[in-house]
């Protein structure tokens, strides 16, 4: 980074969440609305999950389906499951610690790895057979 002439440069943050980069602090992280109405919703069908079975190593009960790429992760959404849209199906997703402040399209990918096709043998090599393990 880099700062105007005389003024000294921002120290690191040392908290868990990382830097927003353009958006101002003073506004706070972006979360959809709908997205804070599911996971509230979710807290209030399952309170004994969310007072203490989720720091218990207990399995989210429901999975929040969301498009809500854009939202960042915040501290109360630990030990959620969000299925995640990549632009065809709802990918499952467990926030964890190291997820916090991050956005939660950073972690459903919206591109296939391509795949190459495996060549095939030419006519003059040999072809192994695969119970004897000789050419032939």
């Amino acid at each position: 980074r880099t700062s105007r002439p005389g003024l000294p440069l921002s120290a690191p943050c040392s908290s868990p969440v990382r830097d927003m980069g353009a958006r101002a602090a003073w506004k706070g992280p972006y979360v959809a609305v709908q997205l804070l109405q599911d996971v509230i919703s979710l807290a209030q069908r399952h309170p004994e999950w969310w007072a203490r079975g989720r720091f218990q190593g207990i399995k989210a009960p429901e999975v929040i389906n969301t498009n809500c790429r854009a939202s960042t992760i915040l501290p109360d959404f630990l030990r959620l499951k969000f299925g995640i849209h990549n632009g065809k199906d709802y990918m499952p997703v467990e926030v964890t610690d190291a997820m916090v402040g991050h956005r939660l399209g950073e972690f459903a990918a919206t591109r296939k790895v391509p795949e190459h096709k495996v060549k095939m043998q030419t006519a003059g090599s040999k072809k192994i057979n695969p119970q004897t393990g000789k050419s032939g």
